[in-house]
Formats: C-alpha cells, sequence, structure tokens
C-alpha cells in the first residue's frame, strides 16, 4: 500500500510537468519534502521541476546533488545532472553525468538518447548514430534516439537515411511538431516550397509557442510571394506578403513585394515592367553573343532613333502630303487618284506605327549604352544620306536637256 502511494505521487508530479504546470508540481514536492526532508526521490523531482522554470538553475542543481548525496545509486538523478552540465555548457562533464547513469541502468532508451544529444552537441555524429541504434534496439520509437539519429545523419551527409527515418518519426508520432519542422526543413533543401509551407503550418499548429519554427516559415513565405510573383499569380502573392507582414511587420520583403504588387496593379505600370524585363532579357543575350538578340536589338532601335530624327520625319510627312496634294500633281495623276491616296495612307499609317513605337520603346533610352546609340545614328545618317544623293540623281536625270 506503502509502496502504490509512493508511486501515485511521484505520477501526479509527471503529470503536472506534462500539462506545463511546473509551479503546483514544486508545490507538491515542497510539501512532501517537509514531512520527508530525507526522501531521495522527492529532491531529485525537485530538481526536475527546477528545470523546467526559468531563472531556478541554482536551485535545480543544488536539488539535484542533495538526491545524488542522499542515494547515489539512483540513475536518473545522474541524468537530470547531465541535462542541467549540457545547459550550462559543460558538455564534458554531462557525458561523465550521462555514463554513470548508463552504468546504473544500461537499457534505458531515455538515456541513450540523451547521451546522442551530448555527442551531436560535441560534433562526434558517428558515436551519436551508434549511441541512437542501440536505443531504438530498446524500444524502436523513441522519440530523442530518432531524433538525434536524424541529426547525425544530417551532419554525415546522408539525407536518403535520415529521410527514411525521419519517415519512421512520423509514423511512430504523427502529432509531434518536431517532426513536421523536420519535414518542413528536408522539403525547403530540395526546393519543394509549398510542401515545406503545409509541413511548418502542421508543426506550428501543434506548438504554437515553438518560435524556431515560426523564424523559419517567415523566410518560406517571402519565398512563395515571390514565386506567385514570378508566375503571374497576384492574389496568391498578396497572400503571402500580407501574412510575411503581420507575422513580421518590420519585415524588408513583405514591404518591398506589397508596393511591387501595388505598382504591377497598374495596367502602364504592368507593360513597363515588362517591358523592362525583356530589355534585361535582352541585355543578357546580348552579352552571351546570341544572334537573335542582336536582331531584337537591332528591330527595336531602328524606330527607336527615329525621335531624333522626329522633327525631320515630320516635315518630310508634310512635304509629302503638300507635293500629292499639289493642283499640277493631281491634274497629272488623276487617272492614278486611288492609288495615290493608298499610297499616302500607307506613308501616314508608317509614320503613325513608327510613332507608337517610338513611345511604347522609349524605356530603351535609359538601358542602351552610349556607343550603341551612336553607331545606329551614324548607320541611319549614311543611309539617310545615300537616299538623298539617288533621289537627287534620280531627278536630275528626269529633266529635259
Amino acid at each position: 500500500m506503502k509502496h502504490a502511494e509512493h508511486t501515485r505521487w511521484q505520477e501526479t508530479v509527471q503529470h503536472l510537468l506534462a500539462v506545463r504546470r511546473p509551479e503546483q508540481a514544486e508545490q507538491l514536492l515542497r510539501h512532501r519534502l517537509a514531512i520527508n526532508p530525507q526522501e531521495a526521490a522527492a529532491h531529485e523531482l525537485l530538481g526536475l521541476v527546477l528545470l523546467n522554470q526559468r531563472n531556478r538553475n541554482a536551485e535545480a542543481l543544488a536539488a539535484i546533488r542533495e538526491a545524488i548525496a542522499l542515494d547515489p545509486q539512483q540513475p536518473d538523478a545522474h541524468y537530470f545532472h547531465s541535462v542541467w552540465l549540457l545547459r550550462n555548457e559543460q558538455p564534458f562533464e554531462a557525458l561523465r553525468a550521462i555514463e554513470e547513469a548508463l552504468r546504473l541502468n544500461a537499457r534505458n532508451a531515455t538515456y541513450l538518447g540523451y547521451k546522442a544529444v551530448i555527442l551531436n552537441a560535441r560534433q562526434h555524429p558517428e558515436a551519436a548514430l551508434e549511441t541512437t541504434a542501440q536505443g531504438l534496439f530498446l524500444d524502436p520509437g523513441h522519440v530523442e534516439c530518432l531524433y538525434q539519429r536524424i541529426r547525425a545523419l544530417k551532419d554525415l551527409g546522408r539525407y536518403e537515411l535520415a529521410v527514411v527515418t525521419l519517415q519512421q518519426l512520423v509514423r511512430w508520432h504523427p502529432n509531434l511538431a518536431v517532426a513536421h519542422a523536420q519535414l518542413g526543413e528536408e522539403a525547403l533543401r530540395t526546393h519543394q516550397l509549398k510542401v515545406a509551407e503545409g509541413h511548418f503550418r502542421e508543426a506550428i499548429r501543434l506548438n504554437p509557442t515553438n518560435e524556431r519554427t515560426q523564424r523559419k516559415l517567415l523566410p518560406l513565405l517571402a519565398q512563395l510571394g515571390q514565386e506567385a510573383q514570378r508566375q503571374r499569380k497576384p492574389d496568391e502573392a498578396r497572400r503571402y506578403f500580407l501574412e510575411l507582414w503581420r507575422l513580421a511587420p518590420h519585415e524588408p520583403a513583405a514591404h518591398h513585394g506589397l508596393e511591387q504588387l501595388a505598382k504591377e496593379s497598374f495596367w502602364l505600370k504592368r507593360q513597363l515592367l515588362r517591358l523592362d524585363a525583356w530589355s534585361e532579357a535582352v541585355q543578357q543575350d546580348l552579352k552571351k553573343g546570341q544572334l537573335r538578340a542582336f536582331l531584337q536589338l537591332y528591330l527595336v532601335m531602328v524606330p527607336l532613333m527615329a525621335l531624333f530624327c522626329l522633327p525631320l520625319l515630320l516635315v518630310m510627312l508634310y512635304a509629302t502630303l503638300q507635293w500629292r496634294l499639289h493642283p499640277d500633281v493631281q491634274r497629272l495623276r488623276q487617272h492614278s487618284r486611288q492609288a495615290t491616296i493608298g499610297r499616302v495612307a500607307v506613308e501616314v499609317g508608317v509614320g503613325l506605327l513608327g510613332l507608337g513605337l517610338i513611345v511604347a520603346l522609349r524605356l530603351w533610352l535609359n538601358t542602351v549604352s552610349d556607343e550603341v546609340i551612336l553607331v545606329l545614328l551614324g548607320l541611319l545618317a549614311v543611309s539617310v544620306g545615300v537616299n538623298v544623293l539617288r533621289q537627287r540623281r534620280k531627278a536630275s536625270s528626269s529633266l529635259p536637256k
């Protein structure tokens, strides 16, 4: 009966710790120690309870040492001592303490799992892998052993085996937040952004207070928003950027993404951004020496160069129309009046088309080097000069001698 009563109060303390109520567990232990001040098990659990509270390190160490002094053969006391030592950056002493716990109880998967924690912290993944194998032989679904095995395999670069172990962890513990967080990291490593998002959100749902997982979600939201923006999905991109902004109001990626989407919501701005992107692509192709890029540049720059000669073009167009509408010309060409009107319409249409191209491609002036502009201007001037000389020769040859 006394043994059942002894087990009951220990189970109550463990339950209070499981539901994250360490203060009530401490009150229960203080009350028991007031009655039995020399009870090693009570000091041992008091050390564990104090380890689960902030800024109680010194008290926790005192309770653990008291438990070891009262009963040095209790392996849990050495285990808790090892936890305290590792938290206070004493990995060598922590390893000795967990070895003592394993000496007293060698078939405890929890002790083996924590030994793997220490070995991974000391950058000894091979030894950690061997330790987790021993723990999983005793308990194939042990959480800490599976998790530390995954860490060790990743440190060794054996990602395929790490994924297999991770799948085992999820099968054994489907509602474990850390398992979904690990799956999210693996999906992120293989650039499966949507899959990573699902796992990170599930990990946060299972453990909303885990700040580490929330921090990993933030850059992922930025990447998803940028990817949706590249795929011309503004509503989806806006949803991601807005969520990122709500979670981190000072995140630059959220501000930049929302501002960019606002600019793209205007039709003219969208066209200019599209033209700018096309311009950058052509310039990259030019650097690679692709013939298609030179052809695109020529077809764009020829009407663009007309912008510099726009007054001359307008004068020429006016002169052409004036000459065509002269009474003597009309009298001479009465039989081909319809053809004349057609030619004038074509010439006017070509002029308007050139003006449209000039307006639409004005942005190129800021992206093309001065050397290219000068060369094209020279070519244009030469072609105009050759055409003028040819017209003069024709005119002189047609005059009566």
